[in-house]
């Protein structure tokens, strides 16, 4: 009789359980490069049809300049198919989600993305993306924000400009180059992540240079300020707009005060006290008010000054209101867990200092 011969179950097994183990390490590996040309893909079709749209209108002369971006995408709208259109107060309505993961962490609220100053967009003698953005969603159901430079420079029509590429494929084309924007190619999936999912097309980034916003005033981040000499200070307060400077025999050459005056180039760039009474919404829950004069006892804490730059739960914030009748006073609020306090302090305090951003 001829003799037969067979895997054992236990050989089955372990054959199995070696397959399946080379699996779960291949195989993330693998979805991942293929997510990943995909994702590249979206990218590539994105851009291309889009400058092939910018391409025709330089083709005809129509790149600009435009008085606002909505001007432009009125004349864009005519070479690329656009299935919705949003203006900058309604910038949700084409976003699939309302809050996107920015590089440091932190959440951004896309209906924030008003002009290209949230593009991180400069603004020069050849640079104006001032205007409101426009966010659109394309035939292909792309969603996109678009900001256009008010004072970009007309293309030659009978010019010919270069092409960029990705992978040996024609990518994007130097006449879009009058717009900053970003795309989502994600879907309502997750995450929804800046530079991932949400993609920078000739635009610096995503988000607000703010620290913090107080009724359209864009303050950068706190800062302990460098303190100045009398000397010092004499020298520059003209400039300043200090009216006097504290003497050494109370500041001991140590006005931090008018260290933070200097930093922030004079007092009209830094908080007043209103303007000081306010940041206590952003900092307690119920989003309470003060007024510049008034202190705030029984608050309750939101555990979110970290997200300002700020320190946790105690800080004092100079002003840029300096005490009339005493030249070593200015003013400044104190914030702790539980309340808000107004006070006139010596300059010598190390306090924090805050700057208007331009």
């Amino acid at each position: 009789m001829k003799k037969l011969y067979a895997f054992t179950l236990a050989e089955l097994l372990i054959t199995l359980g070696i397959i399946g183990t080379v699996a779960a390490i291949v195989m993330p590996s693998l979805l991942n490069n293929i997510n990943d040309r995909v994702n590249a893909e979206k990218i590539r079709s994105t851009k291309y049809k889009f400058t092939k749209a910018t391409d025709h209108m330089k083709s005809l002369g129509l790149i600009g300049p435009y008085s606002s971006t909505d001007a432009f995408v009125d004349e864009l709208q005519k070479y690329f198919k656009i299935a919705k259109r949003c203006d900058a107060n309604h910038l949700k309505a084409c976003w699939p989600y309302d809050t996107v993961k920015l590089e440091d962490g932190k959440e951004w609220d896309i209906a924030k993305t008003k002009t290209g100053k949230q593009l991180k967009m400069k603004d020069d003698d050849t640079h104006d993306y001032s205007s409101d953005n426009v966010g659109i969603i394309t035939a292909d159901g792309t969603p996109m924000i678009l900001s256009y430079n008010k004072i970009c420079e007309a293309l030659d029509p009978m010019k010919t400009y270069s092409w960029s590429t990705s992978n040996g494929k024609p990518e994007s084309n130097a006449t879009a180059g009058c717009v900053a924007a970003v795309f989502e190619i994600n879907g309502n999936g997750r995450p929804n992540t800046f530079r991932k999912d949400i993609i920078a097309f000739n635009a610096n980034g995503l988000g607000s240079s703010c620290a913090l916003e107080i009724d359209g005033k864009c303050f950068g981040a706190p800062f302990t300020p460098t303190p100045m000499t009398y000397a010092e200070c004499e020298a520059e307060k003209a400039n300043l707009g200090i009216r006097e400077c504290c003497p050494t025999s109370y500041c001991s050459n140590n006005d931090y005060w008018a260290g933070a005056v200097k930093q922030c180039n004079g007092i009209q760039n830094m908080p007043t006290m209103a303007d000081l009474g306010k940041i206590v919404s952003l900092l307690y829950e119920g989003n309470p008010t003060a007024g510049a004069e008034d202190d705030v006892d029984n608050l309750t804490y939101n555990g979110k000054a970290s997200q300002y730059g700020l320190p946790e739960p105690y800080f004092s914030i100079w002003s840029g209101d300096e005490y009339a009748t005493l030249g070593y006073s200015a003013y400044y609020r104190f914030f702790n867990d539980s309340g808000t306090y107004w006070h006139i302090g010596n300059r010598w305090g190390d306090f924090l200092g805050m700057c208007i951003v331009k």
